[in-house]
């Protein structure tokens, strides 16, 4: 490389630096966070997990999150999965010993825009205390996730 090469290359380069240092980029303030949600909307889940999960907002949050069934009034929107184990050796090992979750679920809360996750969990019914004598399935699963989103916004403020 000539002089005049190595002269053109470095005036290119901090050109481009320059720009780049003049160009806005988008910073942690401007992403969406958890303090401005106060609507959101629930897709479709397996096991019905959606509706144990709408339920268990409305019980917990009291009004302070609504549940829209439009996505476009949402500021957010809640999107997962469940899972729920059936038979015989299932309730024997899960449900009556407490050994394992027959029901999970994850979920993840979303800005409105679908491109940032705002906040994710994955819970289980598994209750190795109580057994059989507390409630399990997928409303037990709602109940902790909702409990943890609920923290999660607690804690955002």
């Amino acid at each position: 490389m000539t002089t005049v090469q190595r002269f053109a290359h470095t005036f290119v380069m901090v050109g481009l630096v320059a720009v780049a240092a003049r160009t806005p980029m988008a910073s942690a303030e401007d992403a969406p966070s958890l303090k401005g949600i106060k609507r959101i909307f629930i897709e479709k889940m397996s096991e019905d997990l959606d509706q144990y999960i709408s339920a268990e907002i409305t019980k917990q949050m009291k009004g302070r999150i609504l549940v829209v069934l439009d996505k476009a009034d949402a500021d957010a929107i809640l999107r997962g999965v469940g899972e729920d184990r059936k038979g015989t050796g299932a309730a024997i090992t899960g449900r009556y010993l407490g050994l394992h979750d027959n029901a999970t679920g994850s979920i993840s809360l979303i800005d409105k825009q679908e491109k940032i996750v705002l906040w994710s969990d994955e819970a289980g019914d598994r209750s190795l205390v109580f057994g059989r004598l507390k409630r399990g399935g997928p409303r037990k699963v709602a109940d902790r996730l909702v409990s943890n989103l609920k923290k999660a916004l607690d804690k955002a403020k």
